[in-house]
């Protein structure tokens, strides 16, 4: 398994330009963004986090006797990664949409009308995040899979989704569980997308 995780970190590195794994705790942005993320207490302890071209940690060394879990994380990252690489700076908008909109409200000095910016400072549904993060999650599931036969816990991915770790990007419950599991079934399947056969590729080469 550590072997596989190097391979898993190599190409990465190859595949992301100047990409590295760094520490939260060291880093002077992310603890910023940890101010930001007022809604997620876990933020700098709990979550691992990409932020182009770079895959951050909490800490270094990180998950050093536990490859699993760190190449289901990493591969998870990965499809951000690749996403952001292929879309530029739309992948941005998209995530952080809506509420990267809310600073606009500051222009209600030239127009009142402004002040409706705020709105989206509420924890609104975001299709573009939810869209990154099904793509991500169902990475997860697929390399769980792929390496214990291990089916993860559909539940717990839902609620990060409809509770707070993502500013409840997308309040959909039902909708969620359906398609995770048809996800899921389709990963048994091998009826997987383009990033799922790239990362089989280099953990289960044929």
């Amino acid at each position: 398994m550590e072997k596989l995780r190097k391979k898993l970190e190599d190409f990465i590195f190859l595949n992301i330009p100047n990409s590295e794994i760094r520490s939260k705790k060291q880093s002077t942005i992310m603890k910023f963004v940890g101010k930001l993320m007022f809604f997620n207490k876990r933020f700098m302890t709990g979550y691992v986090t990409t932020w182009y071209p770079h895959i951050y940690v909490p800490k270094l060394p990180w998950k050093y006797k536990n490859d699993l879990p760190a190449i289901a994380t990493l591969a998870h990252e990965w499809v951000h990664l690749y996403d952001r690489k292929r879309l530029g700076w739309i992948f941005n908008l998209f995530y952080a949409s809506p509420q990267c909109f809310a600073p606009f409200a500051l222009l209600a000095f030239w127009n009142l009308w402004f002040l409706l910016f705020l709105l989206c400072a509420l924890p609104l549904p975001s299709p573009g995040r939810a869209w990154a993060e099904i793509r991500g999650y169902r990475m997860t599931m697929a390399v769980y899979y792929w390496l214990s036969g291990q089916k993860v816990d559909i539940k717990w991915m839902v609620e990060q989704f409809v509770g707070s770790s993502y500013y409840f990007m997308w309040p959909f419950r039902g909708w969620l569980m359906k398609k995770f599991q048809k996800e899921f079934d389709k990963i048994k399947n091998n009826d997987l997308s383009p990033e799922l056969i790239v990362i089989k590729n280099i953990l289960k080469p044929s």
